[in-house]
């Protein structure tokens, strides 16, 4: 059977990978803030970036720049088997659990000291994982540890730069909309409004890409309460979209969301779409877009700064509707979203793909790095879950 639909470019990018958070909650056991800090009574200024909505840093370790990934929603830092960092000490193995709720056993390495902008830091922990499919875009994580030890920062995605210090009082007089936070495995937790008269307790997850994602079980107690949350649901499916360090998450009822208003202390995100995760509520990076950011470790606060400089913004993004993760090593539709382009040609979640235009992709990684040209159509062929085989058209 040959289906022909058009496969819109941002497809290619999600993969999978929406709500993605880095490491969630990790290192439940043995965390310390043991390691040390260069400097005292310090300000700095520290280049950034924001990349498909992930915020990295460069630091040098071990005589050479790495790109480093900032991760509020790690409660320490990782790094990657395989990369060949030289000086790292073991420290044994810790269990851990990832943003997808798998649990396992890692091992822990002490990092080598490496150099954030003027600070050196020493004796930082870090847990080791496999590298995950190929996607990272960056040599390690720094976990919330290196805030919560006792420093502050602010965030500005659109002037490119981080100021960070270990000045109580320094962003005392910072504008924003102040939401205190809790630790809660060691990251930070806050309360935002996603419906009128109801709260959710969220992590501040840079980890996450997406602006908004909600724990379904929490949407479940707001929809039982509420009558207003039913008109904010533009649909519902079985899937999985969450790929954590240790595999993606169980398939569950998704339920697609456009929230309209989600509330930031006295600020409101209006028209925001979501989707319900089997993980924590999560605010991530995505909010970057929209404003600065500073968090005071001391104050144990987190502000938002809008760019606008009004009391609200127009949110409006797209709806996720597709997304692939990895099952038994091989690329499958995780969840997709019925009534859909892809839905209505008959792709559906559970498909696992087998090839493309007859080249064969026997893992995860070959479809992630599979070379795609926009405007040009492929022949796709998949699995069903019931074990048939068909083929599917699509165009980039």
């Amino acid at each position: 059977m040959k289906i022909i639909y058009k496969m819109k470019k941002r497809i290619s990018i999600l993969i999978g990978m929406i709500a993605f958070s880095i490491i969630s909650m990790a290192q439940m056991r043995n965390y310390n803030t043991n390691f040390e800090y260069s400097l005292q009574n310090f300000v700095d200024t520290i280049p950034i970036e924001l990349e498909n909505n992930q915020l990295f840093v460069r630091v040098q370790m071990g005589g050479k720049w790495r790109r480093i990934c900032l991760d509020t929603g790690s409660s320490q830092g990782a790094v990657y088997a395989g990369e060949h960092l030289q000086g790292l000490q073991e420290l044994g193995n810790v269990v851990s659990r990832d943003a997808a709720g798998h649990s396992d056993t890692v091992r822990v390495v002490q990092l080598p000291p490496f150099q954030l902008g003027k600070l050196s830091v020493s004796g930082y922990v870090a847990s080791v994982y496999p590298r995950r499919h190929g996607r990272q875009q960056y040599d390690a994580i720094l976990g919330f540890d290196i805030l919560n030890k006792g420093l502050c920062c602010k965030i500005d995605a659109r002037q490119g730069f981080m100021v960070l210090t270990d000045r109580r009082d320094f962003f005392d007089d910072e504008p924003g909309y102040g939401i205190r936070y809790k630790l809660k495995w060691f990251v930070p937790y806050i309360y935002v409004s996603p419906f009128m008269r109801h709260i959710d307790e969220v992590l501040f997850d840079t980890g996450s890409r997406q602006l908004y994602t909600m724990n379904k079980q929490s949407f479940d107690t707001h929809a039982f309460k509420s009558k207003n949350v039913g008109s904010q649901i533009e649909g519902r499916s079985e899937g999985s979209f969450v790929i954590g360090q240790l595999g993606a998450e169980r398939t569950d009822e998704v339920v697609f969301l456009k929230l309209d208003r989600l509330k930031w202390d006295d600020f409101n995100f209006t028209n925001v779409r979501a989707i319900t995760t089997q993980g924590a509520s999560r605010i991530g990076a995505k909010i970057l877009d929209y404003g600065t950011i500073t968090i005071n470790g001391f104050r144990r606060k987190i502000f938002f700064q809008p760019y606008n400089s009004c009391d609200s913004i127009d949110v409006n993004n797209e709806q996720l509707h597709i997304a692939y993760v990895p099952r038994n090593g091989r690329a499958t539709v995780g969840l997709i979203l019925e009534d859909c382009d892809e839905f209505r040609s008959g792709l559906r979640q559970g498909d696992t793909i087998k090839a493309i235009n007859g080249q064969p992709l026997n893992t995860f990684d070959d479809f992630l790095k599979y070379p795609f040209v926009e405007g040009r159509e492929y022949n796709i062929t998949v699995r069903t879950k019931e074990g048939s085989v068909k083929s599917v058209m699509m165009k980039r």
